[in-house]
């Protein structure tokens, strides 16, 4: 097993410089960079050295004592090829191919929540932030690298001065041009992969996305379906409220009991921006927001809108929002988000369909079976009169 050589990122003076050749020429890749985000979640402040290994980034959270045991999380679609642990040298290891011959290494990690052949998206946790390994000297941070596969041996070298290493690029500002520099970066790690649609159909109990099938005889007439990513892996999971008990299911499991009343409608959001989904209800006969254990919003909203929740600027936490069918706007508090789309009759449902952090209206219109976003059909000749829609990245 090859010993990492990389020294104590505190001792600046004891590593000598990497030649500059190896820092910025790059040979043509196989595709273009993927849209990385930083490896934290949407955010979180951070501080990157280059110390004396550029372009290799050692990160601490800011403060630094909230480094160790940190949340770490993928920053682009992905497969992970690597991960292991190596005590003697730079301890846990993971590296994530991200296709197109770009690849990411992530190394000290305290602990490893994914295996090699793990599918992940961005925003997948991926494990968490540490000092393990002789090579860590002791000090929680993570060595990035971020790298191409020029031999075309299927991985990437990391750990020494090679010429597969490349700067760092985090929401399209470059990192790690040169030693012993300092960067303040803020995480735009706030989406994950482009969302898609799908349907809960109660007379069947049954969940499609187009071409698949999502789930088989599970759910009842009445219940109202959600998805949301309850466990912060990355994928949305299905879900139902059923407003005649006041619970709320997905597969296997009760997740809420007894909150809830017959006439809410569920929605579900990030409503703080940390990468946590939750449910929460629009009251219409109290023009009420509900979140558990707080109030979203109060005086609020009409009954007859249908409610809806999204991330409208991209700053990564949720928001609520209503579609109104009788006039085809849509809203979101103090504004009017979208005017004279949609028609009465159409069920509305929101996600990112680009991958850019930003949540869009979109309708399916049961009339004609044809999934709309603004300008695009998306879908034609789908779906049945009875269906519901979800959105996500469904699981």
């Amino acid at each position: 097993m090859r010993r990492w050589r990389w020294r104590n990122p505190l001792a600046v003076s004891t590593i000598a410089a990497v030649p500059a050749v190896l820092l910025t020429v790059l040979a043509p890749e196989a595709s273009a960079r993927p849209n990385f985000q930083a490896p934290f979640p949407c955010g979180t402040a951070i501080r990157a050295e280059s110390f004396g290994h550029a372009p290799a980034l050692d990160i601490f959270r800011n403060p630094t004592s909230a480094t160790e045991g940190a949340q770490l999380v993928a920053p682009a679609p992905g497969v992970v090829n690597q991960s292991y642990s190596n005590p003697a040298g730079a301890g846990n290891i993971i590296q994530i191919d991200h296709g197109g011959g770009w690849f990411t290494t992530y190394i000290h990690l305290q602990s490893r929540a994914v295996g090699v052949g793990h599918r992940v998206v961005r925003g997948t946790t991926i494990g968490r932030v540490g000092h393990t390994g002789e090579t860590s000297n002791g000090v929680p941070h993570l060595h990035f690298e971020m790298a191409v596969d020029r031999n075309g041996d299927g991985q990437a070298e990391w750990g020494y001065a090679n010429n597969e290493r490349t700067t760092p690029v985090f929401n399209g500002v470059t990192y790690g041009q040169s030693n012993s520099q300092t960067w303040q970066i803020t995480s735009r790690n706030c989406g994950t992969a482009v969302d898609e649609f799908g349907v809960f159909r109660p007379s069947t109990g049954d969940w499609f996305a187009p071409g698949r099938t999502i789930a088989s005889n599970w759910g009842e007439p009445g219940d109202l379906p959600f998805a949301a990513d309850l466990n912060r892996d990355g994928y949305d999971e299905i879900g139902v409220f059923r407003p005649s008990a006041g619970t709320w299911h997905t597969p296997g499991r009760v997740v809420y009991s007894n909150w809830g009343e017959p006439g809410d409608l569920p929605v579900t959001g990030d409503w703080d921006g940390n990468g946590i989904t939750d449910v929460a209800v629009f009251r219409p006969s109290a023009k009420t927001w509900f979140a558990r254990g707080r109030v979203l919003a109060e005086n609020w909203g009409e009954p007859g809108d249908r409610p809806v929740a999204g991330d409208w600027n991209g700053d990564g936490a949720d928001e609520i929002g209503v579609f109104r069918p009788s006039t085809g706007n849509w809203h979101i508090p103090g504004r009017v988000l979208l005017s004279n789309w949609g028609e009465p009759g159409d069920r509305p449902f929101v996600g990112d369909w680009n991958a850019d952090g930003r949540d869009e209206p979109a309708v399916f219109r049961p009339s004609t079976k044809t999934w709309h976003r603004v300008g695009v059909i998306m879908q034609s000749n789908w779906g049945e009169a009875g269906d519901l829609p979800v959105a996500g990245n469904l699981s």
